[in-house]
């Protein structure tokens, strides 16, 4: 009798593994199937610790990798996905209720099913892909490391677009000045050279009359404004004196003429003084 239970009791577990796997696989693809309990077509197993987790993906990582190709994940993901399971980068999370696909094993082979439904309250490990303008959401149940996926968008947080600045006033074009409509070339006053704000006079030399440039003095016409007093300049003056040593050679003959006559005819005495006047008698 006790014998009779036991075979009826795995007779009837085993009509109801069969059955699940059934609608598994002979379900229509596009129907939704809401799986009541998990762990009876396990992938990696049930698993307690990441530790469990990255010890299950190594053991079994042909079928791992086959259950993500099933999923769309290209190689690269695949790898990038193991690499994170691997380095601890991964999430223990409530597993949504609603998963776009499952994978699961039944005798070795890989299967996959979309538009799952699993209990409520199921935990495992969360590891998010970021593919173009969607994010694959890859969830592992710990109760029977079925790698699933949900396809969720990237969440863009609004930034607020900056407030608008009042329009800039039209200038004039670089090296005018003024406003437009009004724009115009600066130019220097007359007289003075440069480009505004860099005018100067320029420095001229000053000239005499006649052309000829003599160094600035006590008389000489003032510098222009803006031009620096030049340093004197020194010059040899040379005034050439012209004597005329001309005398007439008729006068010659003549002084000598009267040196010798003034000097041996008139060396005689003076005439003595007249005689004094006499008065007359006085009369009788």
């Amino acid at each position: 009798m006790a014998i009779l239970c036991s075979f009826l009791n795995r007779g009837l577990r085993a009509l109801l593994v069969l059955s699940y796997v059934f609608t598994l696989v002979g379900g229509r693809a596009d129907a939704q199937h809401v799986l009541p309990v998990l762990g009876t077509a396990p992938l990696l197993g049930q698993m307690n610790s990441t530790a469990d987790l990255q010890q299950r993906v190594m053991e079994r990582r042909a079928m791992f990798e086959t259950a993500a190709a099933d999923l769309g994940l290209t190689d690269a993901e695949t790898s990038d996905l193991i690499s994170r399971i691997m380095s601890n980068r991964v999430r223990w999370v409530r597993v949504p209720r609603h998963l776009d696909a499952m994978t699961w094993a039944w005798d070795g082979s890989v299967y996959m099913y979309r538009d799952v439904v699993i209990p409520a309250d199921e935990y495992g490990w969360e590891v998010d892909l970021r593919v173009g303008s969607n994010v694959h959401a890859l969830f592992i149940p710990a109760a029977c490391g079925n790698l699933s996926l949900v396809e969720r968008s990237v969440q863009v947080s609004y930034v607020p677009p900056p407030p608008q600045q009042p329009p800039a006033p039209p200038s004039c074009p670089s090296g005018m000045m003024g406003n437009p409509p009004n724009c115009y070339t600066p130019q220097c006053p007359a007289g003075m050279m440069g480009q505004p704000p860099n005018c100067y006079a320029p420095c001229q030399s000053v000239q005499t009359p006649q052309g000829q440039g003599v160094p600035p003095g006590p008389g000489a016409p003032p510098m222009p404004a803006g031009c620096a007093t030049p340093p004197p300049q020194l010059s040899t003056v040379v005034v050439r004196t012209e004597v005329k040593t001309s005398v007439a050679w008729w006068i010659l003959p003549l002084a000598f003429i009267g040196f010798f006559v003034g000097g041996h005819y008139h060396s005689s005495p003076p005439p003595p003084p007249p005689p004094p006047v006499k008065c007359p008698p006085p009369p009788n």
